[in-house]
């Protein structure tokens, strides 16, 4: 059963390819941001019908074909995910037998609760987790930062917010989105 009031976030026991960069950023900004209750891996998008409307929200898959959604959820003080966007393209210019090299855009979406990861701030301190995690993904190969958002629509960009309490999108809320390039190589090995 998927737990929204103490979420955990599953990981891969092998993975390859896109998976294992996701992967390698998952544990990475679960191990060097302490302030970030769970980091999540790799999210999809899902839809359900809400007063016959059609709401698209990330989603993660959990378990035993549970998944669990990652919109905004106030029980936990930070929580972050990552969104692969399609197309993935391959960067060699001639094809080889034994190595493919991609690039894919990944958005990295972290919400979060300031009152919850420090009280005694009484500010916005919205740029000082954005630079901790910055400062994580500069650490790892394979990844180059392209943009940063900070605002809600474009935090959840390609997502219905409807379904969202508007007060978990305003103070003491906060959130941004990382978009980067993953490189891929050597897919086939």
């Amino acid at each position: 059963m998927v737990s929204y009031s103490a979420p955990t976030a599953p990981t891969l026991p092998n993975p390859v390819g896109l998976d294992a960069k996701i992967q390698q950023v998952q544990l990475a900004l679960a191990a060097g941001l302490p302030w970030l209750a769970v980091s999540y891996g790799k999210a999809y998008r899902g839809s359900r019908s809400v007063n016959s409307k059609t709401v698209y929200f990330p989603e993660v898959y959990h378990a035993a074909g549970e998944y669990r959604d990652v919109l905004p959820n106030d029980n936990v003080q930070a929580q972050s995910f990552l969104y692969p966007k399609d197309p993935a393209s391959n960067l060699a210019d001639e094809p080889s037998p034994v190595s493919m090299r991609f690039t894919v855009s990944v958005d990295i979406v972290f919400w979060y609760n300031l009152e919850r990861i420090d009280p005694a701030k009484t500010y916005r301190f919205d740029q000082e987790l954005k630079r901790e995690v910055l400062q994580v993904l500069s650490r790892l190969g394979g990844l180059l930062v392209r943009k940063t958002y900070d605002s809600a629509d474009e935090v959840f960009r390609g997502f219905s917010l409807d379904t969202v309490a508007p007060q978990c999108l305003r103070q003491p809320y906060g959130g941004f989105r990382i978009s980067c390039d993953f490189t891929l190589d050597n897919v086939l090995c």
